[in-house]
C-alpha cells in the first residue's frame, strides 16, 4: 500500500510540473472508480459522463496551479471534489434520482441473482430504499461496500473520524435494511 501511495504522490508532482502523461496515469487509475461512484449517485449514463469529466478537468486545474497543493491523500481529494459536483448538480435540480446498479446485492448479504428479472427487482427495491436514506448514509455505503475503500480513507473524504464513520456505516446499513424491509 506503502509503494502505491509514493508512486500516487510522485505522479501528482509530476503532473504540477506539467507532465501531462502523469496525470493520464493517475485519471487511468482512478478513473473507473470514480465514474462508477457518480453513475450510482445519478440516473443518467451521459450526465455521469458529464460529470466525471468536469471533475478530471478541475483536478487537472488545481494540480497544474502553482499555488495548491495536495496535502491529503489524492483519492479522498478526488472523491471529495466529485461528492461537490454531484451536490451542485443536485442543488440546480428540484430533485434527486440516484441510479442503483445491481452491485447492491451486498446489501442484502447474498449472493448476486443470476436471473436478470428478479436482479432487476432487487435492484429497483434497493433504488427505492436507498433514496430514502440519509445522504451521508448513501455516501458511505457506496464508498465502503461498493467502491470498496478503507474507513481511513472514507474518513479523509468526509472530514470525519474513523469512528464516526464506522457508526455511519453500522446505522446506514440498518436504514437500508429496515427500508427495504417496509416495502416488503
Amino acid at each position: 500500500m506503502g509503494a502505491i501511495i509514493d508512486d500516487e504522490k510522485q505522479l501528482v508532482l509530476r503532473v504540477a510540473s506539467g507532465d501531462k502523461e502523469a496525470f493520464g496515469q493517475l485519471y487511468d487509475l482512478y478513473a473507473p472508480r470514480l465514474f462508477r461512484f457518480i453513475r450510482i449517485k445519478v440516473k443518467s449514463q451521459a450526465l455521469a459522463e458529464d460529470l466525471s469529466s468536469e471533475l478530471f478537468l478541475k483536478i487537472y486545474e488545481y494540480l497544474i496551479d502553482k499555488e495548491n497543493k495536495v496535502e491529503e491523500s489524492f483519492q479522498a481529494l478526488l472523491y471529495r471534489v466529485a461528492r461537490n459536483l454531484i451536490a451542485d448538480y443536485y442543488r440546480k435540480k428540484s430533485s434527486q434520482d440516484i441510479f442503483i446498479g445491481d452491485d447492491f446485492h451486498i446489501f442484502l448479504n447474498e449472493e448476486p441473482v443470476k436471473d436478470e428479472i428478479t436482479s432487476k427487482e432487487i435492484a429497483d427495491q434497493i433504488h427505492k430504499a436507498i433514496t430514502r436514506i440519509k445522504e451521508e448514509y448513501q455516501d458511505v455505503l457506496i464508498l465502503y461496500y461498493i467502491d470498496e475503500l478503507p474507513v481511513l480513507e472514507i474518513a479523509k473524504i468526509l472530514n470525519k473520524s474513523a469512528g464516526a464513520v464506522r457508526v455511519l456505516i453500522h446505522r446506514g446499513l440498518i436504514s437500508l435494511k429496515k427500508h427495504l424491509t417496509d416495502e416488503e
